[in-house]
């Protein structure tokens, strides 16, 4: 049905405060999950570490995918919950901010964190016999609320966690 919000997701260390630091040769955790994996190594080439193969749709980019790798970095795959504790073990980790905040690690270890785009929104998902009921196209109003989308941006709640989309 469309996307909703997005997750604030971003690049995380607790030795390096820019990823121009990121020492040749680094360790960077990934997701394990492909879908994640995917948008890890798209926020990699947005900070400048990696350059993905020309034509490759970045919401499916794997490692096999990385045309240039400028650092030699070396990626450990983890689980969400494990990162957050490895993040002491490794140069930098790619991760959804609510992981690492949750485990207590400052907002400011986190070094870069650009908007992800819409690929990697999340999305309302209904199966098409429930389409027309009056209560989902209510849910699909509410969200599409410039309100919503306000509050996302300024909500304490959720202000960084959860990052607004544009509404058409």
């Amino acid at each position: 049905m469309g996307p909703v919000f997005r997750w604030g997701f971003g690049i995380w260390s607790d030795k390096y405060k820019t990823v121009e630091e990121i020492p040749d040769g680094g360790t960077v955790s990934l997701y394990s999950d492909p879908a994640n994996e995917a948008q890890g190594l798209w926020l990699l080439e947005r900070a400048g570490l990696i350059t993905l193969k020309e034509g490759v749709n970045k919401w499916e980019a794997t490692q096999k995918d990385i045309a240039e790798n400028p650092k030699n970095l070396q990626f450990r795959p983890q689980d969400f919950a494990a990162q957050s504790r490895a993040l002491p073990d490794l140069d930098a980790a790619v991760g959804y901010t609510e992981y690492y905040t949750a485990a207590k690690i400052p907002l400011e270890q986190q070094i870069f964190a650009p908007p992800a785009p819409d690929e990697f929104a999340s999305q309302l998902t209904v199966g098409t016999e429930y389409l027309e009921m009056e209560n989902i196209k209510k849910l699909t109003k509410a969200f599409q609320d410039p309100a919503v989308q306000e509050f996302l941006a300024t909500g304490p709640e959720v202000k960084g966690l959860l990052l607004p989309i544009e509404v058409e």
